[in-house]
């Protein structure tokens, strides 16, 4: 029975021994699975967008934790053990990592919940937090399973900064129809819907989500007067939410679904 008590308590600390101690994240998508899942002394640095409340999901659970842009010259001195990254833009220094021998973790787009889980599953096994990861999966089909989806599936356009719009196939499509809406865009894809347009052809519903702060000259047309002539109904939800596939995208959702 000792022996055996020996073993176990060995095999604990050893897990515990190799689970990543400096993790980096390069991707402000990748931020919110970290921060998620890692304990805080353990991420030695985010993206520099991971306080952004505009962006970021996370912006105030980041805060105070060291930001680092993905050039070889930051990232290399923070020695990390862990680095996981996105689609783009750092290729070349995750190559370099990987040279050196670090873990490199990459991330594809998350465009519906599905994927979603697939890449908190990811980061929690890099993480050598499976069993967190599967409690927080749990979390999130629980919570989107209680939505109450709109039984008369209304029509919603997401109707973003200069008449940009999600389409069929993107993350902002899957929060529309996980909250029992259809999308009212015309095409695939991203692409963008003008005023002019919207007004000929209505949708049932019209989501904004314009960024916090001082008005700016792209999101004009999100308040123009012919808008509030027309009485589209407006459904405002937090930018951030669907900025990335991630942990918080549920609340979106939710919020539509209301």
């Amino acid at each position: 029975m000792l022996i055996r008590t020996a073993l176990v308590l060995l095999l604990t600390v050893g897990q515990a021994a190799a689970k990543p101690a400096r993790v980096v994240s390069l991707n402000l998508c990748a931020d919110q699975f970290v921060v998620a899942l890692a304990e805080r002394e353990r991420i030695a640095a985010l993206s520099p967008l991971a306080v952004d409340p505009a962006l970021s999901a996370v912006a105030a659970e980041a805060a105070g934790i060291p930001r680092v842009r993905t050039v070889a010259e930051e990232v290399l001195p923070l020695n990390p053990d862990l680095a996981i990254v996105g689609p783009w833009g750092a290729a070349r220094v995750a190559a370099m990592l990987e040279a050196r021998g670090v873990a490199v973790l990459r991330l594809g787009l998350a465009e519906d919940f599905d994927a979603i889980l697939r890449h908190l599953r990811s980061v929690a096994a890099a993480l050598g937090e499976t069993a967190r990861g599967e409690a927080l999966a749990a979390s999130i089909a629980r919570d989107l399973a209680a939505i109450r989806r709109r039984a008369d599936a209304p029509r919603a356009l997401v109707w973003q900064a200069r008449g940009f719009v999600p389409g069929r196939g993107t993350l902002p499509d899957a929060v529309l129809r996980a909250a029992g809406l259809g999308n009212a865009a015309p095409f695939a894809g991203y692409g963008f819907v003008s005023l002019e347009r919207l007004l000929a052809d209505p949708p049932d519903l019209l989501v904004t989500a314009p960024a916090a702060g001082p008005p700016s000259l792209s999101e004009a047309l999100l308040e123009h007067p012919a808008l509030a002539r027309a009485a589209i109904p407006r459904a405002r939800i937090d930018p951030a939410w669907l900025a990335c596939g991630g942990p918080e995208t549920v609340r979106a959702a939710a919020a539509l679904a209301r």
